[in-house]
């Protein structure tokens, strides 16, 4: 445990301290150093800082279970054990982005209500438990893990911040976890004394998704709804999926989209032009979404939460992202999609401007859906 200059804050890092007997571990996949592979499609605005950014992610973190008696939980999803603050590499929790929330939080923690929980419970949400993109990647993904280590996902309590949106309880539902499954809490106001805390890690680290994202993925869509199939003669056999999408940003007043695309009107005439659906998936159930999802052979659209949704499509979908060529904007798609077995591409469009507008070439449209056309079904 690292105690600051401030008496009042002190935090540490969460493997360390169950490592030093404050709780239990069990590992479910471990950490390596692996080749980043490179984008299947490359095109537009591409410079030598954003490649260098995008192959200078070869750590991919293990994946873990941790059991911690006596734990508090604070805000969104913050450990706190004896005290001290949890930062947790496994759950994208890393001292240079969250000191200054977690400074915050521990002045703030003297003051907020208590309530204690007596019988074990999960902790499955965090940063972004606001967000369609952060339930897919990143919190739905860890009820695999709680499979994995022998639990039964439908049987396990789950703490779950009151704000929570309807999607996400909508999502767990359908997986088995019903409302008596759900303990809510005011992230505001409470603190909450877990006398058993399960702490499930995230499939994704940063840009990079663990291999597990595949059979987490298989494991959310068989709970989800069965794998359709249809008998030809006297073999069973996958029904072909051969749905062309452009997923269209989100029109949601509280989007937290900050990169719109100047072509979005041109690019969605191109590409209904070539034989795709425009579609939003947030005006569909998402019991539509999965069905949606799941037929889809090419994913097009401009980066962000929707596209992420490809963690519903069977592998061997092809997958393409319009975005700038920022920096910050990261490569998680990519990541996302090869662990998947999806092709994943991007068109890079110009740097964003102070209100977040970036540009895409029509020719770099163009020959990105010649690209997919040639690719076809797989």
């Amino acid at each position: 445990m690292a105690e600051t200059e401030e008496t009042d804050f002190a935090a540490g890092e969460l493997r360390d301290a169950v490592l030093n007997g404050r709780g239990r571990c069990t590992d479910l996949s471990l950490s390596h150093r692996a080749r980043v592979p490179p984008p299947d499609l490359t095109l537009g605005a591409v410079h030598a800082e954003l490649m260098r950014v995008y192959f200078d992610q070869p750590v991919v973190l293990g994946t873990s279970l941790y059991e911690l008696p006596d734990a508090e939980v604070l805000a969104e999803g913050v450990v706190v054990l004896d005290g001290a603050l949890q930062y947790c590499s496994q759950l994208n929790l890393f001292p240079v982005d969250s000191e200054p929330r977690f400074r915050a939080l521990s002045a703030r923690r003297p003051g907020l209500r208590r309530e204690s929980v007596a019988e074990p419970v999960v902790l499955l949400t965090g940063p972004g438990h606001h967000m369609y993109g952060h339930w897919l990647v990143d919190f739905l993904p860890k009820l695999f893990l709680l499979d994995r280590a022998g639990h039964d996902i439908a049987r396990l309590r789950y703490l779950l911040p009151a704000d929570t949106p309807d999607f996400a309880r909508t999502w767990l539902a359908l997986l088995g976890i019903g409302p008596d499954r759900i303990l809510p809490y005011d992230r505001e106001r409470d603190r909450l004394a877990c006398a058993r805390l399960l702490v499930p890690t995230g499939l994704r680290f940063n840009g990079r998704a663990a291999p597990l994202m595949r059979e987490a993925a298989r494991f959310l869509l068989d709970r989800l709804a069965p794998r359709p199939r249809w008998r030809l003669g006297r073999r069973r056999v996958d029904r072909p999926v051969s749905r062309r999408l452009l997923i269209a940003r989100s029109d949601n007043a509280v989007t937290h989209n900050r990169r719109t695309l100047v072509e979005r009107a041109d690019l969605e005439a191109r590409a209904s032009a070539r034989g795709f659906e425009v579609v939003r998936p947030e005006r569909l159930s998402v019991a539509d979404q999965v069905a949606l999802f799941r037929s889809a052979e090419t994913i097009l659209g401009e980066y962000g939460s929707g596209l992420h949704a490809s963690l519903l499509a069977n592998p061997g979908a092809s997958v393409v992202a319009l975005r700038d060529n920022g920096l910050d904007a990261g490569f998680l798609q990519t990541s996302l999609d090869h662990a998947l077995g999806h092709a994943s591409g991007y068109v890079f469009g110009t740097a964003r401007d102070a209100e977040g507008f970036f540009s895409v070439r029509p020719q770099d449209i163009d020959l990105a859906l010649d690209w997919l056309d040639l690719r076809g079904p797989r």
